[in-house]
């Protein structure tokens, strides 16, 4: 268990040199390097497929493969040849395909459920409004009010079922030039309307100057979807921003709130269509999944920071990149990352 070399590539990855580990025990090693390598060099497994360690607080991925060094006694070894595979960009990119073959499979699936919950929602909707031309019994009337109620709330869900299967089916001929300065007003100047929500207080900052080649309506469903998410994360009076800058031909768009962040267990699933961590009934869990796919579509991406502020552990910031002339980006080389 003495450790005999440790080459270059083990000390770019570690960040520890090999003259501080030559000659010393795996098990002194520090974490979390030494834990997993003394486990895996006594298991009999010849191979560790993928285990996740953190780096720098990301996540890593390391395959482990060993072999014995046979020694000049029979049925004996001299030790053993470790080696380390780092496969965090191939797992981000299997997790990348999944993610965008559940989106392309979901949609095709919204297309048809829509289609039909939304006819007989219609026609339940009709019979109960022409409950009060049939009578006037005050508690059948409340009755047809509260079916009103709940056909519009399976309306809105339906609304987002159409929404997110239409969205990358429109042509490029709808691009042009945008100032996403006025789609994140529009964003906010809609969801002032909604007197029954939390009331916060959103701040545009971004930059008046700032243009991008892209659709305009489905921008501002982006803001939408963000803003939303982000004001029923706040508290009442809490402050929403913002903010813009160009970074290496992208235009860089942060929307910053001072909620109570997304918990770590769920934030590689929040852009998974259906999944939501609202009530029922106060979600679909289709606005972020729209969010990803309209993004994806600009050939942009879309991070998350949570929490922001990490002494208090509250708030969250989602990050999108988009370019600014979609004509320089070659779509095959495009990386696009969900953190």
């Amino acid at each position: 268990m003495e450790i005999l070399m440790w080459n270059s590539a083990m000390a770019d990855l570690t960040g520890i040199a090999s003259d501080e580990v030559t000659g010393s025990h795996l098990e002194d090693v520090v974490e979390p390097w030494g834990g997993l390598l003394t486990k895996f060099a006594l298991s009999h497994e010849p191979r560790f497929y993928k285990r996740q360690i953190t780096l720098n607080n990301q996540a890593h991925w390391i395959t482990l493969h060993k072999a014995t060094i046979p020694s000049s006694m029979a049925h004996q070894v001299d030790g053993q040849v470790i080696l380390l595979e780092d496969v965090t960009e191939l797992q981000m990119l299997e997790q990348e395909l999944v993610h965008s073959e559940r989106l392309a499979s979901v949609g095709r699936l919204a297309a048809g459920v829509a289609h039909e919950i939304g006819n007989p929602v219609t026609g339940i909707a009709c019979l109960a409004q022409n409950l009060k031309y049939d009578t006037e019994d005050p508690e059948i009337l409340e009755t047809g009010d509260q079916i009103l109620s709940l056909t519009g709330r399976v309306t809105r869900i339906v609304q987002s079922l159409v929404s997110f299967s239409h969205a990358g089916q429109q042509a490029d001929n709808v691009l042009h030039q945008v100032n996403p300065r006025e789609c994140v007003q529009e964003a906010i100047n809609l969801l002032s309307l909604q007197k029954e929500r939390n009331q916060v207080v959103f701040i545009n900052e971004v930059p008046a100057d700032l243009e991008l080649e892209a659709d305009s309506q489905r921008l501002i469903q982006v803001f939408v979807n963000l803003l939303s998410n982000s004001r029923d994360a706040s508290t009442e009076g809490g402050r929403i921003v913002v903010d813009g800058s160009v970074l290496a031909g992208y235009a860089r768009l942060t929307v910053t709130d001072e909620g109570s962040g997304i918990p770590p267990e769920v934030a590689d699933r929040i852009f998974e269509p259906f999944f939501t961590t609202k009530d029922p009934g106060e979600g679909t869990g289709l606005g972020l999944a729209m969010v990803y796919t309209i993004v994806e579509d600009h050939k942009g991406s879309i991070e998350i920071e949570s929490p922001v502020d990490r002494e208090r552990g509250n708030g969250t910031r989602f990050i999108i990149l988009l370019p600014l002339n979609l004509a320089s980006v070659d779509s095959k080389s495009n990386t696009k990352k969900v953190f």
